[in-house]
């Protein structure tokens, strides 16, 4: 039996972000979001995108690490193209609304999860329990404009006590690293990490595929 989901775009690069940052991997991008954040950069990808075989897809992955990414590609059925990435490290980067622990089965399969800021007008989305449920092998995200955020994502570190690793980044343009790199110090927040967008340092902001 065929599978397919809706594909905005298949490419490689690095990992721009998160604890795998700067190492090679191939990014699957679907078609998609149930949210619409402020600070969104892919907003192509609400939209744009073509059904395409899951056996299809993974013809044109490259690398043992994948990024499954979107606009969030649990607004789909992915568990047929989970399946078919067995042998692969696959990361979802989810933003934090659907649940996920439907896919702890897979064990090849790993979340960046974000927290959406009080600056991404979704912060009521938040599907509470997804941070109760993080493992070692999870990432906690928080993408952050202004002190409110940055002392919310506070306050949500506190209340969960996260087993999984805390990376902290900038809303691009708004907020200086420096500025979290403050703050980290000033509450001694020694696991978390400061993380920056590498993808738009080393290339256009604006550019796509990269």
């Amino acid at each position: 039996m065929k599978y397919s989901l809706c594909v905005n775009e298949i490419f490689d690069s690095i990992d721009g972000e998160g604890k795998t940052a700067g190492q090679l991997a191939s990014f699957i991008r679907l078609c998609g979001c149930n949210l619409r954040c402020s600070y969104c950069d892919t907003t192509y990808a609400f939209t744009e995108g073509k059904d395409m075989d899951v056996d299809d897809i993974v013809k044109q992955v490259s690398y043992p690490h994948v990024t499954l990414t979107g606009g969030e590609p649990l607004c789909q059925d992915v568990h047929a193209l989970l399946a078919a990435l067995k042998g692969h490290s696959v990361n979802i980067e989810t933003n934090g609304s659907v649940d996920i622990e439907p896919y702890f089965k897979y064990d090849h399969v790993w979340f960046t999860v974000d927290y959406k800021s009080l600056s991404s007008d979704m912060a009521g989305r938040m599907l509470e329990s997804n941070f109760e449920k993080l493992r070692p092998q999870d990432v906690l995200k928080f993408v952050v404009g202004d002190e409110a955020d940055l002392k919310q994502a506070l306050a949500v570190y506190r209340r969960y006590q996260p087993k999984c690793a805390v990376y902290v980044g900038a809303i691009f343009g708004q907020i200086e690293p420096a500025q979290i790199v403050d703050f980290m110090k000033e509450h001694e927040l020694m696991d978390w990490h400061l993380q920056v967008q590498l993808h738009k340092i080393i290339w256009d902001p604006q550019l796509r595929g990269v």
